[in-house]
């Protein structure tokens, strides 16, 4: 029977892989769309596994740092054959929003920058929509529980309204990390009643299967790349330490990623101007696929300057960065999910680090709108002391983000869709 088994395994790989294929180029929408296309194609349709199946191994995405769909699939491909099929999966995936994200990483280089300014017009104001409304969903699920909501309201007021005052401590690429280890320890010693249900739920567990060669890969890749990238200064070095950083400490999926990319390329290090940032989320969001490619595009902006061969790199740098952390926990974790998924101190922490990271999406939301609704003097700098005297008040963007995020919230319109009329809009208008 065992045999059988695993012959069945073998002949279903490459029809696997095909599966997961079409999936790739039909997954808009994000994590929420990404895990009802898995049920629907996975589960209902091809019966690779359980409904159970599924949402075990969604939960264990939900506890890891990482793009959360796209280690939902991955551990599915783990889960039939092993880390080769799990790496040919992760290619499969994330290659048709590679692509598409590189070419509109150009799109700054190839068109007049008046032109590209015109037909994004209205993409900017969508994306920012796209995060206002992301980030009040998360906070309709985070306020069940006292402490849930304080740890979201106190990550949104460090990381948006305490900037101004205290710039100088809280404008830094470690605040998001730190606010997310936080959370998770204050969880940790206040979850008293996740406490309980742990203990019960772990009281009879089967002896751990443990791959430490993959945490010990993961971890002295983070120390390297940190080390290098400042000994060097090199900006592939650069690009791959912020990206795999990023990869190693997000929780709650792509936009939990926004804010910290926006804080660190384009506030930060100014790589990024902040219209190319925002029209390469509105952009991300008519992709198929995991929402982390933004990072293809942020590293192909980065590297423009060294021209086409170095953009592709960056590119391909800024791919390989925010995935491999993920991927790297994926295949540590998964072996011996079975037997740490009740653990007391995975079940206590999580409830802080999904809190703070729903604060950080609404921050993301506020940061983002900042630019859109007011006019700067100095680009970036978003002192009230730096706006413009006259008409520093963009009241039809204002109108425009609040319009859409309505809509965003009322009517369930493919993401793609809302993107294509907001480019017609630009050229039309």
């Amino acid at each position: 029977m065992a045999s059988s088994g695993a012959k069945v395994k073998k002949i279903k790989r490459i029809i696997f892989l095909k599966d997961v294929m079409v999936i790739a180029l039909s997954a808009f929408g994000g994590p929420s769309m990404h895990i009802a296309l898995f049920q629907k194609r996975m589960v209902e349709r091809k019966r690779y596994l359980t409904d159970q199946e599924l949402l075990e191994l969604y939960s264990l995405a939900q506890m890891l740092p990482g793009p959360s769909s796209t280690q939902t699939i991955t551990s599915m491909g783990y889960k039939f054959g092993g880390p080769v099929l799990a790496f040919l999966t992760l290619m499969i995936w994330v290659l048709p929003a590679f692509v598409l994200m590189t070419m509109c990483s150009f799109l700054f280089v190839w068109l007049d920058m008046e032109v590209t300014n015109k037909v994004f017009r209205f993409i900017q104001p969508l994306a920012v929509a796209f995060v206002v409304t992301a980030g009040i969903g998360m906070a309709k699920k985070v306020t069940k529980g006292s402490l849930r909501l304080i740890l979201m309201l106190a990550a949104f007021i460090i990381v948006a309204l305490l900037r101004h005052p205290l710039e100088q401590y809280v404008k830094t690429p470690w605040m998001f990390p730190v606010l997310i280890v936080g959370g998770g320890v204050v969880s940790y010693f206040l979850n008293k009643k996740e406490h309980q249900t742990a203990v019960q739920d772990a009281s009879n567990k089967p002896k751990i299967v443990t791959k430490w060669t993959y945490l010990i890969v993961f971890a002295a890749i983070f120390i390297l790349v940190a080390v290098a990238g400042k000994v060097t200064e090199n900006q592939f070095f650069v690009v791959f330490e912020n990206m795999y950083r990023f990869g190693s400490l997000v929780f709650g999926g792509g936009n939990v990623l926004v804010p910290m990319m926006f804080d660190q390329f384009v506030q930060f290090q100014s790589w990024i101007k902040p219209d190319e940032f925002l029209t390469g989320i509105g952009l991300n969001q008519a992709v198929p696929g995991p929402i982390f490619t933004v990072a293809t595009y942020c590293g192909g902006l980065i590297m423009r300057d060294g021209g086409f061969t170095n953009q592709i790199l960056g590119c391909v740098v800024g791919t390989i960065g925010i995935f491999l952390p993920g991927t790297l926990m994926i295949f540590f974790v998964y072996p011996m999910w079975d037997s740490i998924k009740n653990l007391k101190i995975i079940r206590r922490s999580l409830d802080g680090v999904i809190a703070v990271s729903a604060g950080l999406v609404l921050a993301a939301g506020y940061l983002l709108f900042l630019p859109v609704a007011f006019n700067w003097i100095v680009p970036n700098s978003f002192h009230y002391t730096n706006l413009q005297q006259e008409s520093f008040v963009n009241y039809f963007d204002i109108g425009l983000v609040i319009v859409l995020s309505l809509m965003l919230t009322k009517f369930k319109i493919p993401t793609p869709v809302w993107v294509v009329l907001a480019i017609l809009a630009g050229i039309l208008l």
